[in-house]
């Protein structure tokens, strides 16, 4: 015979191994975690320059509309760093954030200005 106990037990257990599946299993990059890990409606996107180019290549990235967006930039880059639609730039040069609340819905580039070369594909949703 199975009591009420016995059930809300065999349910917790349930329950907290649904829970531990969800975890990150390390599949997410360092990126993801640091979202993951970030104060609810802030989102950090780290740029890493390596040997002259942007390490990982590029990628896209949603944000959520009404987030507040953090674009760190670590390492030399020798181009004006500009998101289009806000109109933000950072200049050349080493670390620096471009930080922004993203009130504007649609998609959108972070690039090297003078190239035109995309290091992000920025959504905001």
């Amino acid at each position: 015979m199975i009591t009420r106990t016995t059930a809300l037990l065999a349910a917790l257990l349930i329950l907290c191994g649904v829970a531990v599946s969800c975890g990150d299993d390390g599949s997410m990059s360092a990126d993801e975690r640091s979202r993951d890990s970030s104060n609810a409606g802030e989102t950090i996107i780290s740029l890493e320059f390596e040997g002259g180019g942007l390490a990982g290549g590029v990628r896209r990235e949603v944000v959520s509309l009404g987030d507040t967006v953090v674009v760190r930039v670590v390492g030399a880059f020798d181009e004006q760093i500009h998101v289009h639609g806000y109109d933000l730039h950072l200049d050349p040069g080493g670390e620096g954030v471009l930080q922004f609340e993203a009130l504007i819905p649609g998609r959108f580039e972070i690039e090297l200005e003078s190239s035109g070369r995309v290091l992000i594909e920025l959504t905001v949703s």
